[in-house]
């Protein structure tokens, strides 16, 4: 409890046993409840902070990192301020300041020049005590050698951690690493069900690259009516890939259609009174 609290407080039950003025004049309850709601939100100065900070609470080493960062509740912007408090807090084995001074790291900043193979560490690090971004970040390092060397089997592992905790960028990924044989073998079912719980989170990619196993048949049943659904949506959500294989795939389509008719047409004029059975969405192919 602050002391502006006890303060707000302390002077309402004095005003309400000591005034001069009549009971009904006094303040209600209702109002002391306000005022002292106020005097706590109003929280502690920036020199309190500081203080505060420096006496090793962590919670606030982190809040005013972040303000030095953003410029943000009267705190200039100043990046190195950041990492520094960051450093601190991170050293005590905080994963969301481990995770926030990978980020300035990863990409540095005004006074600070990145350096991504320490924020790969810190990324692992935070990753390990299950931060779902760190994770992401971690996977993303490995995957591209980003800061450390390309490793298929260290992306797939922290790629997995953050699928796990729900992390949509990570299971789109983790689908690719699948569908590629990447890091583990190649396994068309788990990549398709990845892109699925990738698409029902909304994500353009995931849609698009559902829409590509449904064209190919991979991991599922062939079905070009439904890949072509997937990658209109894709194309909605802003996704050029998808916009790509949406007029693609349909102009393929409409070519198909096209030859059924005219082969149709022929067999009525060879053959009259018989059809041959189609199937718009079963034999159409093309590169996703």
């Amino acid at each position: 409890m602050s002391m502006k609290f006890v303060i707000a407080v302390a002077t309402v039950l004095l005003t309400g046993l000591f005034s001069s003025a009549s009971w009904s004049q006094s303040i209600t309850e209702d109002t002391a409840i306000e005022l002292a709601a106020e005097a706590e939100s109003s929280g502690p100065t920036f020199e309190e902070r500081l203080e505060l900070a420096g006496n090793g609470d962590v919670n606030t080493q982190i809040s005013l990192a972040r303000d030095y960062l953003s410029g943000e509740n009267g705190v200039p912007k100043q990046p190195v301020a950041a990492a520094r408090w960051l450093t601190t807090a991170s050293e005590t084995g905080n994963a969301e300041a481990q995770f926030l001074l990978a980020n300035l790291l990863r990409e540095g900043a005004k006074g600070l020049k990145a350096n991504e193979k320490n924020a790969v560490t810190l990324y692992a690090s935070a990753a390990d005590k299950g931060h779902i971004e760190a994770a992401y970040w971690a996977a993303d390092a490995y995957h591209y050698g980003k800061g450390v060397k390309t490793a298929d089997i260290k992306a797939i592992e922290y790629y997995e951690k953050a699928a796990d905790l729900g992390h949509v960028a990570a299971q789109n990924n983790l689908g690719l690493m699948y569908l590629q044989g990447k890091g583990v073998d190649r396994d068309l079912k788990t990549a398709f069900r990845l892109f699925n719980d990738t698409a029902k989170s909304g994500s353009s990619w995931g849609l698009n690259n559902l829409g590509g196993m449904y064209e190919m048949g991979w991991g599922t049943v062939k079905n070009t009516i439904r890949a072509l659904e997937l990658y209109q949506k894709s194309a909605a959500a802003g996704n050029v890939h998808g916009a790509g294989n949406m007029v693609r795939l349909r102009a393929v389509l409409e070519a198909a259609a096209r030859q059924r008719a005219v082969q149709q047409e022929i067999n009525d004029a060879q053959f009259p009174g018989t059809e041959a059975e189609t199937d718009p969405a079963a034999d159409t192919s093309g590169n996703n």
